[in-house]
């Protein structure tokens, strides 16, 4: 039994079913002139979103059609699942799986900082849209200024102060609460500040009465964003940004609950709390000779709680230092030079106790009962890691970019080095053609600690490493139509996983198999697909985009000796996104998903316990070797403005899962034997409302 996906599901569930409320903007802007124009002059003015590649008027999707994305309630990061290669999974991870990458392998950054993470339990992202610029989400092969992922990288921008605007705005809805104000403090200077906290735990027990559990702690969570900024001169700023999250949520199981049958060791219950504040100085300029710089210095500060049963309770801190630098220096004609050194130190302090098994991604199944030993660790680690970047911009002609680079880093937890090439390139083979191809190899500090501690884990692992390779061909058939065909390959190496219970080593008795590490660097894996993309701009009254992805991911466990698909290989993913421009007041959308069903492992049978009669043992399959059916839904969105007293009123109305598709997302046994099965579904219909006011 996954518990971390039973206490996400039922986060998604109410953050899920409470979309059904509607929703209410109050925008209140307060400028000097009191004009409101300059609102909508700041909202023409939004900064495009990257999608892939290298960067044309066409490679990109605006920020405002990513907000009104249908079924997206106005999160430009959560309109990712519209963009190829990228899944997010059904109440296993509010994180999404990018090109066949576990969500634990990427990178988030936000203004030029790695952050916590970036989504709530219920998959919203914690980034306040009033505050975004754009992001660029990097899939695969991206460039050496980035670290700490073998996966994909999502780097968020966050937008300038508005020296020559105040804004107040609030944000209320039945699922959450929230603020946003801008301020001018100078000609030169000003600030921002937004927050939001949820709503449902207030009210969502009354919508459980027929589960066989009770909430401890509701689900709830929290976020916060602020900027101050100084205009130090034309091309030079220094800005202080603050961002921060919380999610937590915790259960009781009822005392004749089939979890409890289960496993036992569940009655004292489970609950989870995460936490990160961020705060980081930022100075960017740009000098007479062409010189550009950011040097910035931020602390990061983790904290995570879980509790599982009545004798597991762990609690860990990290305190992340930084000190980051980037500079770009023209050469001539032909060459950009890049460059940056990064000095990271983390602080970790882990304490508690856990009676479980090593648990890991590739098990089906990871019941606390199944545990024969109690580990309590009180341990404090310092960890310091160096980076050097080094990258070419390198004009070979006026339509061939070469873009070599290298990532030099050395940490001194696992002593290792590493010296990791990657190569970029893109040539305008004729006009409106354009190749391009990309390579590098990438290594990542697991988010997980535990796995490395000296008392839950094995110190002596090694960082797992990844190789990626990519290779496109764009045209622009027309200037509002972009077609882009990319394929990708992936290996992964000394991926972690658990040590095999010891019916995998016959010849140990109970003492050496204890004394084996709990973790090994045991895994490796692979992951290919070709992705097309098709994107339409703004042009008689309509724009949109269309993505068709076929891809394959597979893993093979090296001390086991199972090869098999891995749990986020859905081979057929297809979006469709369309927006049409009725009038200047009146716009209408639609997004259209099919992705292929998800791996599970089913099932075969149970024995009972011959140590506990009442305890019945599940007896599963061979991994991840069931597919549940084809996932699709339809999304539509409709947005009317018009001005009542002088003011002016946004209208939208969301409908998720207009034809009623029953999306299965997986299956639940009752009772103690398993006896029962029950399938677990998606979203029903849904309507949302919601309403801006401009004031």
């Amino acid at each position: 039994m996954n518990y971390c996906k039973l206490l996400r599901a039922s986060v998604r569930y109410t953050g899920s079913f409470l979309s059904l409320t509607g929703s209410m903007t109050v925008l209140a802007d307060i400028s000097a002139e009191g004009d409101s124009a300059s609102v909508t002059a700041a909202a023409d003015n939004i900064e495009v979103v990257e999608v892939l590649g290298v960067q044309q008027s066409l490679d990109v999707v605006k920020t405002e059609r990513l907000l009104k994305v249908p079924g997206a309630g106005n999160d430009p990061l959560r309109a990712l699942t519209s963009l190829p290669g990228v899944v997010f999974s059904s109440a296993q991870n509010p994180e999404p799986a990018i090109r066949g990458s576990s969500p634990e392998d990427n990178a988030y950054y936000v203004d030029f900082f790695p952050v916590g993470y970036l989504f709530h339990s219920d998959s919203t992202s914690i980034i306040n849209d009033n505050i975004v610029e754009g992001f660029t989400l990097e899939a695969a092969a991206f460039g050496p200024q980035y670290n700490g992922s073998t996966g994909a990288v999502i780097d968020v921008t966050s937008r300038s102060v508005d020296f020559g605007n105040r804004q107040r705005v609030i944000d209320l809805s039945f699922l959450r609460a929230g603020f946003f104000i801008e301020q001018p403090t100078g000609d030169n200077q000003g600030f921002y500040l937004s927050g939001r906290q949820s709503l449902f735990q207030y009210y969502i027990e009354n919508l459980l009465d027929d589960e066989d559990f009770q909430f401890t702690t509701i689900p709830e969570y929290y976020d916060y964003q602020g900027k101050y900024q100084i205009d130090l001169g034309a091309n030079e700023t220094l800005a202080l940004n603050l961002i921060g999250a919380r999610d937590k949520a915790g259960l009781v199981f009822d005392e004749d609950s089939d979890y409890v049958a289960q496993d036992p060791a569940l009655s004292g219950g489970i609950s989870f709390e995460s936490i990160f504040n961020h705060q980081s100085l930022l100075w960017d300029k740009i000098h007479n000779n062409g010189v550009q710089q950011t040097i910035g210095l931020s602390q990061l500060e983790r904290k995570m709680q879980f509790v599982l049963g009545t004798d597991s309770h762990i609690d860990i801190k990290v305190n992340d230092y930084t000190l980051r630098s980037q500079f770009s220096l023209p050469l001539g004609h032909e060459h950009q030079l890049q460059t940056g050194l990064e000095y990271g130190e983390s602080h970790f302090a882990v304490n508690g106790q856990y009676a479980g098994p090593p648990c890991d991604e590739f098990q089906p199944d990871c019941r606390l009962v199944d545990g024969d030993e109690i580990i309590s660790s009180q341990q404090r680690v310092t960890v310091r890691e160096y980076n050097w970047h080094l990258a070419d911009n390198w004009y070979v002609a006026e339509d061939w970019l070469l873009q070599p680079g290298a990532l030099i880093s050395v940490d001194n937890y696992t002593e290792e080095w590493f010296v990791e090439p990657k190569f970029n390139a893109s040539w305008n083979v004729v006009p409106f053609w354009k190749l391009s191809a990309g390579y590098g190899r990438y290594h990542d500090f697991p988010d997980n600690f535990g796995q490395y501690a000296e008392d839950f884990g094995n110190p002596d692992l090694k960082l797992p490493t990844a190789t990626h390779y990519e290779l496109g061909v764009e045209h622009e058939l027309r200037e509002d139509l972009l077609v882009r065909l990319e394929g990708y390959y992936k290996t992964m190496q000394r991926i972690v996983v658990s040590r095999p219970s010891s019916a995998n080593y016959p010849d140990l008795d109970t003492v050496e198999y204890s004394s084996l590490p709990r973790y090994f660097n045991g895994a490796e894996g692979q992951a290919w697909g070709m992705e097309l993309f098709i994107n339409k701009d703004l042009s008689n009254d309509w724009y949109g985009w269309a993505s068709f992805a076929y891809s394959r991911t597979q893993r093979t466990n090296q001390l086991t000796g199972e090869d098999f698909r891995y749990a986020y290989d859905q081979p057929v993913v297809i979006n469709l996104v369309a927006g049409y421009e009725m009038s200047d007041s009146l716009s209408f959308g639609l997004k259209w998903r099919f992705q292929s069903g998800q791996l599970i492992t089913p099932l075969e049978s149970v024995e009972q316990d011959q140590d506990d009669p009442t305890l019945y043992n599940p007896i599963y399959g061979d991994l991840n070797s069931e597919r549940l059916p084809a996932y699709h839904s339809l999304d539509a969105r409709m947005d009317k403005r018009f001005y009542v007293s002088g003011s002016e009123l946004t209208l939208y109305v969301e409908a998720l899962n207009l034809y009623a598709h029953r999306n299965v997302v997986g299956y639940e046994y009752k009772n103690a034997d398993y006896s029962q099965r029950e399938e677990v579904t998606d979203l029903p219909t849904i309507v949302a409302l919601g309403l801006k006011i401009d004031l």
